[in-house]
């Protein structure tokens, strides 16, 4: 870890932005480090350029601070995915479409920060902090219910009680194929192509049939 930093004080009323920057601070060292032990409020206080007091004005203990860094990372994902979703509805794209564009804005997000993405499912939260209800990772859980909703909504419309177990599967059946292609060896390891064509076999299976995709979305990935 690199030693304190000069930092000019922030001004008043700029709480929010140091708030931020302990964040930012504490992003770094877990996905630097992959191991929630490795954290420290001193470490992070000396990341940012302060007294490990002043992070307490912020966060009341370090459990309180990772689990809001999750918070963020859950939160982030689920706007990513719902903005993909969305582009694509707003392009014109089939229902099946919207959920590629979905799929795919998902599978680049494991992809392009592997670290974080590893860390939303490895990091622990103190067993009372919050119920599950409550817990960030429904925000991803409403984004992939929302994805199968509007799919439904217009392949399926009987079967749209069906949209939150639909979500679960996608998820599930998407989170392990990612997992599977990061640690099994053998020559098409590593190869987004693989994770495209599990991704249509996927869709093949647990989708009910829709209008044919045009020659444009079958090429999409």
């Amino acid at each position: 870890m690199k030693s304190q930093v000069e930092r000019v004080p922030n001004a008043r009323g700029e709480g929010e932005r140091l708030r931020q920057e302990i964040l930012d601070a504490a992003t770094r060292i877990l996905e630097e480090t992959g191991r929630e032990d490795a954290l420290s409020l001193r470490g992070v206080a000396r990341e940012v350029g302060i007294s490990a007091p002043s992070v307490y004005r912020h966060f009341k203990d370090k459990a309180d601070l990772v689990s809001t860094v999750l918070d963020a990372t859950y939160r982030t994902l689920a706007v990513v995915m719902s903005e993909a979703g969305e582009s694509a509805a707003a392009a014109g794209a089939s229902p099946l479409g919207r959920v590629r564009a979905t799929l795919k804005a998902y599978r680049r997000f494991a992809i392009d920060k592997p670290r974080r993405y590893r860390l939303m499912f490895s990091l622990e939260y103190e067993p009372e902090r919050r119920l599950y209800t409550d817990h960030p990772v429904q925000t991803v859980l409403q984004a992939w219910t929302d994805t199968a909703d509007a799919y439904l909504a217009e392949a399926a419309p009987g079967r749209r009680t069906e949209a939150r177990n639909l979500g679960i599967h996608l998820w599930t059946a998407l989170h392990g194929q990612l997992v599977l292609w990061r640690t099994l060896p053998g020559p098409v390891a590593r190869s987004e192509a693989i994770l495209i064509e599990l991704e249509e076999s996927l869709l093949r299976c647990l989708l009910p049939a829709s209008q044919t995709p045009s020659p444009t979305e079958q090429g999409a990935s």
